[in-house]
């Protein structure tokens, strides 16, 4: 069977660099993809064609008879291959859309989800003021996609977006200058199991504390699909056994640095089931549990508190 995948596979290839057309090209994308077992063969196959050409998927639809110049067929090829292998088509391409914002991503960051962004409409449901000049503070930012959209959304916000992962602050760095932002933005590798974080950061009291820490347990790790489980970091994904222990140490450095403004609120991205867990480790060390927020799914995402008085 392995053989016959195979063969199947290479004949994709010479199939490939044989195409006239852009129909034709992209037939033969979407085969290849369907055979290596990418339940998106469709989409993908028109995505990673559109990254080539440099074109709009209609462009695609609109002009399926013009040629594609042989050098074209060669790099189609060559992504077809690593998306027959499950790369993500983010990691692919280095860039991904949220919040209808352009994020550039890396093998260093967790590929943005639209499940993520109910933070933000969280966020937005519970401060207002547009124009007020909050201070947010992102622990595990990662791309930098939930500050920099909730900072594209609060015109007058200062921001701090903290990793322990130098790849990452490099990559927020990135797309904060990318998005305009980097004037109002500050990116800083730190570890929050820290007791004594950077003084660019306790100088502050923040607003806003937003989080979406690694939560996956050691039991679903080994049940993650394979472009998940092979090219994104372990490290934003895996929260330790019953996936909970950064939600402890987030809960500890937040009490222990002393960051939250009076009346600020903190939100957290969940993983399915967790909400209890977590509201019980927060309200441990006298944090006030506020509101659950679901996802499209129905799912609960976020979960919010606040500081006692």
């Amino acid at each position: 069977m392995e053989i016959l995948k195979y063969l199947c596979h290479h004949i994709f290839m010479i199939d490939i660099c044989k195409a006239h057309s852009l129909e034709e090209t992209l037939k033969t994308g979407k085969s290849f993809l369907k055979e290596a077992g990418v339940e998106s063969f469709d989409l993908d196959a028109k995505v990673l064609l559109s990254y080539v050409l440099g074109m709009e998927s209609y462009e695609l639809v609109a002009n399926p008879n013009i040629e594609i110049p042989l050098k074209f067929c060669h790099q189609y090829m060559k992504l077809l291959k690593r998306r027959g292998a499950f790369e993500p088509i983010a990691q692919i391409t280095k860039s991904k859309e949220f919040w209808a914002l352009p994020f550039k991503i890396s093998k260093k960051t967790l590929i943005p989800r639209p499940d993520s962004e109910t933070m933000i409409e969280a966020v937005k449901s519970e401060f207002k003021d547009k124009n007020f000049s909050y201070k947010i503070l992102d622990m595990g930012t990662g791309s930098g996609c939930l500050l920099l959209s909730l900072m594209s959304e609060f015109k007058q916000a200062f921001g701090i977006g903290i990793d322990i992962q130098s790849g990452a602050v490099k990559v927020a760095k990135e797309n904060a200058k990318i998005l305009s932002l980097d004037n109002r933005a500050v990116i800083l590798k730190q570890n929050w199991h820290k007791k004594k974080p950077s003084k660019k950061i306790t100088k502050h009291k923040f607003h806003i504390i937003i989080s979406n820490p690694p939560y996956i347990t050691s039991q679903d790790m080994k049940s993650l699909a394979k472009d998940v489980k092979n090219y994104e970091p372990k490290k934003a994904l895996w929260g330790g056994r019953d996936g909970l222990d950064e939600y402890r140490s987030l809960s500890q450095a937040i009490y222990d640095w002393e960051i939250l403004e009076d009346g600020g609120r903190i939100f957290l991205e969940l993983g399915r089931g967790q909400e209890n867990d977590v509201k019980q480790i927060f309200e441990a060390f006298g944090f006030n549990f506020e509101k659950y927020f679901k996802d499209l799914s129905g799912i609960i995402r976020v979960i919010e508190f606040s500081k006692k008085k």
